[in-house]
């Protein structure tokens, strides 16, 4: 009887190893001759699931922003306001290993997209979702007055998620400096300064 094969699965573990790859040992290192070393699956079966090497990393850096919206809302399932908001920003931020590793992801993506139309659209088209979503947070909590009139609410969005990816840089390349209590300690400083 013939095998069995979950696609799905198959996929993600492509996607699992190029993954790894990239937060290792960047981009460059994701080959179908490495993801192959690393899954034990053939060339062949590597291009059936993906058209090639860009294809693969488009999947890891959606993957990335998959996962961190997935994990905000485990942790509130019903978010609104700043407790949504607090939620998706502790997402974002490199606060454990698992989200270092995302950062350092999303680092080599931004690298690539400088040079890449369909990357940079990939990109630009992430930035806006969380953007709209932090919009919304921001909205609701002066619905529900958690926070005074804030007129320039996309301003002070662009600004969160300037701080946010900022951080995500900081704490790879200068984790002494970047800590997990220094980043929630300036996320929640940003936010005590929109309650005022």
């Amino acid at each position: 009887m013939p095998k069995v094969v979950d696609a799905e699965i198959r996929r993600a573990q492509i996607v699992a190893a190029a993954c790894q790859l990239i937060a290792s040992e960047g981009i460059k290192a994701v080959t179908t001759r490495r993801i192959a070393e690393v899954t034990g699956y053939s060339n062949g079966v590597l291009r059936y699931y993906f058209s090639g090497k860009d294809a693969v990393v488009n999947a890891a850096f959606q993957g990335i922003f998959d996962a961190t919206n997935e994990r905000a809302r485990a942790a509130d399932p019903s978010p609104r306001g700043l407790a949504g908001l607090h939620e998706l920003a502790m997402q974002i931020m490199p606060l454990d290993d698992n989200r270092l590793m995302e950062a350092r992801i999303a680092i080599n993506f931004w690298q690539e997209a400088l040079g890449s139309e369909e990357k940079a659209a990939l990109h630009a088209d992430v930035m806006q979702r969380w953007r709209r979503e932090i919009e919304m947070r921001l909205r609701e909590a002066e619905a529900d007055g958690e926070l005074p009139a804030l007129s320039p609410v996309p301003e002070i969005a662009d600004e969160l998620l300037a701080m946010l990816t900022g951080l995500q840089v900081l704490a790879a390349l200068s984790p002494a400096e970047t800590s997990p209590q220094r980043q929630v300690a300036q996320y929640e400083t940003f936010i005590d300064r929109l309650c005022r």
